[in-house]
């Protein structure tokens, strides 16, 4: 029988790595990879050592999928076993594409329970775990994993609510920063479905009976500026950690663009009120309706005894284009769009519809468009698909669901006629060299102009927050990006007021979000205990 030091040679030399073949399995050899196996006793702890090397060795993607898809069909014909054991388990129920548009029902209909025990056996418990290390808040990824895949639900929920509350919000709309690092994506398989299996494991717990309790009360007052995932996190933190807190909210609804944006389909209203609820059950206190900086300014909360004050009011002043036409009747901003349609305030929307930008944003305002009715829902992006932010998961529904997508082309006149929009004036770009993000510029094609009909358009091409209720008086430095300045602790200038979210960052992730609250929340405590 055939040894893996021989089909690893064989693999490579027809492989496109033939010229560092030699080097490679010298460098497997030398970093404890046993080869000197027969095919029939590989396991899955040894996929995982090879990967890993195979990966620090630094071959390219492509290549080493190209490596790893060789070596498995030469292993299904010993362990065929195996082979299963590692492919992917959880295949969710989806509503059809053509169904799904619709209306405005969740896209994934069901996640099997028993599917999700079976995907978390698959994880091959990384000795120093990719998933951890890409996840900006850590999370325990392999621990969460094998209590699940040992049944323990109720010990993989409590592990998760460490991190956050919100782990049925994280499941849906994460962009997946730990499925991306996964070992098996990087070698050509389908990655552990970890937001899926998060998603299963709130859904099948008692959330009421394994909710945490807090710490005695320390007496000392809280108050929290803002219920997005940054102001939720840290507000959960701090009452776990014995304060007394306060969120202070100025929609009627908790859980700032959480609730007030992103469409049902993604982000059930019920799912974000269920573990609002969780905050509410452990002690915290929401004023909703309540606009800090009228009525009540930074230093009424510090008259009123509040301690210290974290500030995540999120970024919900929308940009715009520069250019003629934005005036026009059916011109709309893409936040405020969205905010209409989750409030049943807009219920149609006809004809065709262009939405310009390249984020969740912009793809959330196409799909919801063709919901509402569009007899066609088209996004203008100015760089190519390779850089565009919007999440791979969004943009492919998009497309499923008949959205269409033109690249390196952007809006320089909206037209109209008699106060309405009936289309716009393009020019077609290409990329140039990178700016200082890292991304190619896109730069004008000069005689490119070309004119699209259009009903309505919709302005997705960023936002950012609107701090115009911080007074001069209120000692908070902002930066040159006009965000709030604020130091490693998340501390800003005015003593006791933090910061974090996207009014210290710009728009970001739910992800980072729930990292500044996290953070941000440790750093308060440590704040209180010193100032005692």
């Amino acid at each position: 029988m055939a040894r893996v030091s021989e089909i690893m040679d064989e693999i490579l030399r027809r492989s496109s790595l033939t010229q560092v073949s030699g080097r490679l399995l010298d460098f497997l050899k030398e970093s404890g990879v046993s080869l000197d196996i027969e095919l029939s006793e590989v396991d899955k702890s040894f996929v995982r050592d090879l990967a890993n090397k195979l990966i620090d060795f630094g071959i390219e993607s492509e290549k080493l999928k190209e490596v790893f898809k060789l070596l498995a069909s030469r292993i299904k014909e010993f362990r065929e076993d195996l082979i299963e054991e590692i492919e992917a388990k959880l295949k969710p129920v989806e509503i059809p594409a053509n169904v799904r548009v619709g209306g405005f029902d969740e896209v994934v209909k069901e996640v099997s329970l028993e599917d999700a025990v079976m995907e978390a056996r698959r994880c091959l418990a990384c000795i120093l775990p990719r998933c951890v290390e890409a996840c900006p808040i850590n999370f325990s990824v392999p621990a969460f994993l094998k209590l699940v895949a040992n049944g323990r639900l109720d010990e993989a929920y409590k592990l998760g609510l460490r991190f956050t509350p919100l782990l049925g919000v994280c499941g849906r709309i994460c962009i997946g920063y730990c499925e991306d690092a996964c070992t098996f994506k990087r070698i050509g398989l389908k990655p552990i479905s970890i937001r899926l299996i998060k998603r299963a494991i709130v859904e099948n717990v008692d959330k009421i009976r394994l909710q945490p309790s807090p710490k005695q009360s320390k007496g000392i007052k809280v108050a929290v500026i803002g219920s997005g995932p940054a102001g939720l996190t840290a507000a959960y933190h701090l009452r776990l950690m014995g304060y007394s807190v306060t969120v202070f909210e100025e929609s009627q609804e908790i859980g700032g663009m959480l609730a007030q944006a992103i469409p049902e389909y993604r982000l059930p209203r019920k799912v974000l009120e269920d573990e609002v609820k969780l905050l509410e059950r452990i002690g915290v206190e929401f004023k909703t309706s309540t606009r800090i900086g009228d009525e009540i300014g930074i230093d009424d909360l510090f008259k009123m005894g509040f301690k210290a004050i974290f500030i995540s009011t999120g970024a919900h002043k929308p940009r715009t284009l520069k250019i003629p036409g934005v005036e026009l009747e059916g011109v709309h901003q893409a936040l405020e769009f969205l905010k209409l349609v989750k409030s049943g305030k807009l219920r149609k929307l006809e004809g065709v519809v262009w939405v310009i930008g390249g984020g969740d944003v912009a793809i959330d305002s196409a799909r919801t468009a063709l919901r509402l009715g569009a007899r066609e829902a088209r996004v203008m992006y100015r760089r190519g698909r390779a850089e565009m932010p919007a999440s791979d998961e969004g943009v492919e529904r998009a497309l499923e669901e008949g959205v269409k997508i033109d690249f390196l082309a952007m809006p320089i006149e909206i037209l109209g006629r008699d106060g309405k929009v009936i289309g716009m004036r393009c020019i077609k770009m290409r990329l140039g060299e990178p700016g200082p993000d890292g991304r190619r510029r896109p730069i004008p094609i000069p005689g490119s102009e070309f004119e699209v009909e259009a009903d309505h358009v919709i302005l997705a091409i960023g936002q950012e927050p609107d701090l115009s209720w911080i007074k001069p008086g209120d000692g908070i430095k902002f930066t040159k990006r006009g965000l709030i300045e604020v130091d490693e602790n998340y501390s800003t200038s005015r003593r006791g007021v933090f910061a974090g979210g996207d009014v210290i960052r710009g728009p970001s992730t739910f992800t980072h979000a729930t990292l500044d609250g996290l953070k941000a929340a440790h750093a308060i405590h440590k704040f209180l205990q010193q100032d005692r």
